[in-house]
């Protein structure tokens, strides 16, 4: 399995439009590209960061090209907000996650 890493500065009165920005862009991602999935994190400082799960770095690197609406939700992504860190990608080693129960996938907290 092959993860990728990011983390964002989100402006400040723009963290609703960026989780939602985010989220849609990933089921996209995961339900067209075969993406494994990401989880959103928001820190203590207010930057936020992602972590994306894909069956291999061969599924993420041969992906299509974005359609329409990705390119616009990506565009949407980076006017609310400041890439800061990644995209660090690298192979699974150790898996120790408790996987989250049935129904939780997918919700903003």
């Amino acid at each position: 399995m092959h993860a990728i890493y990011f983390r964002w500065k989100v402006a400040s009165g723009h963290e609703r439009d960026f989780e939602h920005a985010w989220l849609e862009l990933t089921r996209l991602i995961r339900d067209e590209r075969g993406g494994l999935g990401s989880r959103l994190h928001r820190c203590a400082d207010g930057h936020y960061f992602a972590y994306a799960q894909w069956p291999s770095e061969l599924c993420w690197a041969t992906q299509a090209e974005p359609t329409a609406r990705m390119a616009e939700l990506r565009n949407q992504m980076r006017e609310f907000a400041e890439l800061v860190d990644g995209p660090l990608r690298g192979d699974v080693v150790a898996d120790l996650l408790v996987p989250l129960a049935h129904g939780m996938g997918g919700q903003l907290g």
